[in-house]
């Protein structure tokens, strides 16, 4: 059988189904609706739905965000022996939305790290299928390595990458892809050199997926990847230049708290 890190490294993606149980994605559902309301959806325009650090509004978001279990499902996959939080964004596709997001490679907004060892686990709160617009992989893209620039805040959103592919890679794009159907408490992972978008929404109902981009603790800052000094602000590090877990929490291995009996 093969194995989640297996699997994540031929393919650069890796579905898990059944991983939240169906009492937790409804209360991670009713949360998501307290923050984002079905009726604030149309402030988007004809945009996907997005929030960025939505565990910051919900107890029940952030408990999902640093959900250990999920965490050690990530850390096998990517082989990292530590683990650390980037950030966590809810992704609300609208019914009937033609909302879509272009093919591109995670990495390309997270080139301020030292090496491309990230990975974005997607949770279901709804059925994602074809016709609601799933996210889509080009299997086995990682493995072309980064392809375009270094977009790390530098865009305020996502640009189609698959022009600048070299004719060789374009040309086996239209046999790499793989449609992710999740059903709810279903998740995946997919690595943030993985080729992924999405298209419309053409269902009757939303589809609702919680996103939590992860990275290996081994990553370091490159503060000259960065678009201005002023942007290190934002990203603290420790006397060896690695992300600083006051601002990127650990999420693996778990906190231990060790007990003296008496």
């Amino acid at each position: 059988m093969t194995s989640s890190r297996e699997h994540l490294a031929e393919h650069g993606w890796l579905v898990v189904r059944g991983v939240v149980p169906a009492a937790r994605v409804a209360e991670l559902e009713r949360a998501l609706d307290e923050v984002v309301p079905p009726a604030a959806y149309a402030a988007w325009g004809d945009g996907m739905v997005e929030v960025a650090a939505v565990s910051r509004a919900s107890a029940a978001l952030r408990r999902h965000a640093t959900d250990e279990a999920i965490a050690a499902i990530a850390a096998e996959a990517l082989g990292a022996e530590r683990l650390q939080l980037l950030q966590d964004t809810a992704l609300v596709k609208p019914a009937a939305h033609p909302a879509r997001l272009a093919w591109h490679q995670d990495y390309s907004y997270l080139a301020y790290l030292d090496q491309p060892r990230a990975l974005t686990v997607r949770l279901a709160l709804t059925p994602c299928t074809i016709a609601s617009g799933c996210m889509r992989v080009l299997d086995g893209s990682h493995r072309w390595e980064h392809t375009g620039e270094n977009l790390a805040l530098r865009r305020a959103s996502v640009e189609d990458a698959l022009a600048a592919l070299p004719a060789g890679l374009r040309a086996r794009v239209a046999g790499a892809e793989v449609a992710l159907e999740l059903a709810p408490g279903d998740i995946s992972l997919h690595h943030c050199l993985t080729f992924h978008g999405s298209e419309p929404n053409t269902s009757a109902h939303p589809r609702k997926t919680l996103a939590v981009r992860m990275f290996d603790g081994a990553c370091r800052l490159v503060p000259a990847r960065l678009p201005s000094p002023e942007a290190a602000a934002h990203f603290p590090v420790d006397d060896d230049g690695y992300l600083a877990a006051a601002a990127f929490p650990v999420l693996w291995p778990p906190a231990r708290s060790d007990t003296v009996g008496s």
